[in-house]
């Protein structure tokens, strides 16, 4: 008889040592963790997809280099469309990068901490990830950065700017002085650009080892999943050679086309985000023993005595924030996502109910 196999025997070493990427769900009045946009599709857009979707052929596939929504991205941009590649969420894109220019015994270099997908798909794809620890101020330690590079010769180099989840962007000079020196490939993950409006694209010309990572899932498109990689004609194309064909649906093309040509919509509802996070910020300072840290993306990062305590109280209360693991330089650390007004004003009376409770500051 035939033995069941023994399923991690067969497993890739570089995959045993991983978990599955795990999400909170469900029992949440308010979901605060993940950085989303609180704000729903206006109707008028909503029926603009759909009416646009009745003249597409659902039974063909979408179109393979999407080429309307490239053409759109070139525009804005400023950058000639064979620069720029689309993909299922910027996770995946982040795939095909470690795919075509990593394999096995290449490093990838970041500083931590950051988005955990750049150490999860590095090993996921047989790479080694390097981390490089924050100043004090999560700023970059310019020093241990240059010294790990000498040290370790990464072939890659991951930036989030701003970063996740310390939602600072890291200072230019130091980025820039790392493109300069830095032979490999740098990619700077620009996920909040809408919410710093600071961004490295005008360097690219400047440096060609320089690739933007961007999404459209912080301003309203997370269910859709589309981002998209701009850089160098040479390095875009070798990108396209482990791209999956087909890799952006016909709905996310359609929906993502026409949300970028409503700059109204995006902008009006990124000035909201950005004054409440501001106040939000404003509010957190002031309550004893919480000290949020200066943001410039869609969320704010704070350190409270007792975290997981008020992490678990406010879950109880149908609120769910970020909490990280209970080591390491975000022990008792906590990320909010900025919601609406009301949103915001409900996790802050949750927040002064706790305090008022005792036990956690």
């Amino acid at each position: 008889m035939k033995m069941e196999p023994d399923i991690t025997s067969l497993l890739r070493p570089s995959v045993k040592g991983l978990a599955p990427y795990r999400v909170e769900r469900g029992g949440s009045r308010l979901k605060m963790d993940a950085n989303e946009s609180p704000y729903s599709w206006p109707p008028e857009l909503l029926e603009e997809v759909v009416a646009e979707l009745r003249g597409v052929e659902l039974n063909r596939y979408p179109d393979p280099s999407a080429e309307g929504l490239r053409g759109i991205l070139s525009e804005q941009l400023g950058v000639r469309p064979e620069r720029i590649v689309l993909g299922n969420g910027s996770d995946e894109l982040i795939q095909y990068l470690l795919l075509a220019f990593g394999g096995p015994e290449v490093k990838v270099l970041s500083p931590v901490p950051t988005f955990p997908m750049y150490e999860i798909v590095a090993l996921a794809t047989g790479c080694r990830f390097v981390g490089v620890p924050l100043d004090p101020g999560f700023d970059l330690d310019l020093e241990a950065m240059r010294a790990a590079i000498d040290r370790e010769a990464p072939r890659l180099l991951f930036l989030a700017y701003p970063n996740n989840p310390t939602g600072n962007c890291f200072r230019r000079e130091f980025i820039v002085a790392l493109l300069r020196e830095f032979e490999g490939l740098v990619m700077i993950d620009e996920a909040y650009f809408h919410f710093s409006r600071k961004s490295f694209i005008d360097l690219l010309d400047q440096h060609q080892n320089l690739l933007i990572l961007r999404s459209l899932s912080k301003i309203g498109l997370a269910g859709l999943r589309v981002g998209f990689l701009v850089g160098g004609e040479r390095i875009i194309e070798a990108v396209c050679r482990v791209r999956l064909p087909y890799n952006v649906n016909t709905f996310s093309q359609v929906a993502a086309r026409i949300i970028l040509s409503r700059d109204e919509f995006v902008r009006r509802q990124v000035e909201i985000l950005v004054a409440e996070r501001e106040r939000l910020f404003r509010e957190l300072q002031s309550r004893a023993g919480i000290h949020p840290f200066p943001s410039e993306a869609n969320f704010i990062l704070f350190r409270a005595p007792k975290a997981e305590t008020i992490f678990e109280g406010l879950r109880s209360r149908g609120i769910l924030v970020r909490s990280f693991d209970g080591s390491g330089p975000l022990r008792d650390h906590l990320r909010v996502t900025v919601g609406k007004p009301e949103e915001n004003d409900l996790f802050l009376e949750a927040m002064d109910a706790l305090i008022e409770e005792g036990g956690v500051v």
